[in-house]
């Protein structure tokens, strides 16, 4: 097809009159319409001045002329490019492979970019309430999923409570989301569920969460236990120690030098 571009580019300058420049372009392209890799569309257009001149029709497998309309000189110019396009028996073969080529182009970018799909990490965790008076939120904090259609829900005792499909990009081809849940109104015995669909997952995630400890209570309580843990080991290695020194004597030595010292001092 490109060898013909030569023999229209001379055609189209004896048949111009003007002395204005001009550009002539051909144009072909894959459309698609669903992520199945399925309605791929087809098409191949000649242009003038970034006016269509020639479109193919596959029905038919001839170029069309002008099939926006056209200006006078530009259809004439036209007509002779479809009649050497149109008599050529290599016209439709051409055109047959330059579309499987673009098909199979098309099956490439869905496999690397619009089918690519990367799971979810999930958080859910109540956060460190910086002023007393604020209201105590629930986070389930979702990221690092592509594409970017997703649906975070809170389930409340097994009720929905609230739903969230708003993600966010961040910057490294992935995105996130922060769905917060009121807890004013909660109460001990109430559980809590995060659910997570998203097109990569062949299940939901689920994320439970009830009324505890907060992990700087935790670490709190760790802590003073093995304090506790440690005096009391070395409490009961005293009283052991102690026992064994009065089982061996040395309790009655110390006993005798300790009088010595008060006679003395006497």
């Amino acid at each position: 097809m490109s060898s013909a571009f030569p023999a229209f580019l001379l055609i189209y300058g004896l048949s111009w009159t003007s002395t204005t420049g001009y550009l002539m372009q051909k144009v072909s392209q894959c459309t698609f319409s669903d992520h199945q890799q399925g309605n791929i569309t087809f098409g191949t257009e000649f242009s003038l001045n970034r006016q269509v001149i020639l479109n193919y029709d596959k029905e038919n497998e001839t170029y069309v002329l002008c099939p926006f309309g056209c200006i006078e000189e530009m259809e004439t110019v036209a007509e002779k490019i479809a009649t050497i396009l149109n008599t050529n028996p290599d016209t439709v073969t051409l055109v047959n492979k330059e579309e499987e080529r673009c098909k199979e182009e098309v099956k490439t970018f869905w496999d690397k970019t619009v089918e690519r799909k990367v799971k979810p990490s999930v958080k859910v965790f109540l956060p460190v309430q910086v002023h007393p008076d604020s209201l105590p939120v629930l986070i389930c904090h979702v990221w690092g999923f592509y594409p970017p259609d997703i649906t975070v829900a809170w389930f409340k005792n097994g009720k929905l409570v609230k739903k969230c499909t708003q993600a966010v990009r961040t910057g490294d081809w992935t995105y996130r989301i922060v769905v917060a849940l009121d807890l004013e109104d909660s109460l001990p015995e109430d559980n809590y569920t995060c659910l997570i669909s998203h097109r990569s997952l062949d299940i939901p995630i689920v994320k439970n969460w009830k009324h505890g400890l907060t992990n700087i209570q935790i670490i709190k309580i760790s802590a003073a236990s093995v304090v506790f843990v440690l005096g009391l080991v070395f409490l009961i290695t005293a009283i052991a120690c102690w026992r064994n020194a009065k089982r061996s004597g040395l309790g009655g030595v110390v006993s005798d030098v300790t009088e010595e010292l008060r006679t003395d001092y006497n």
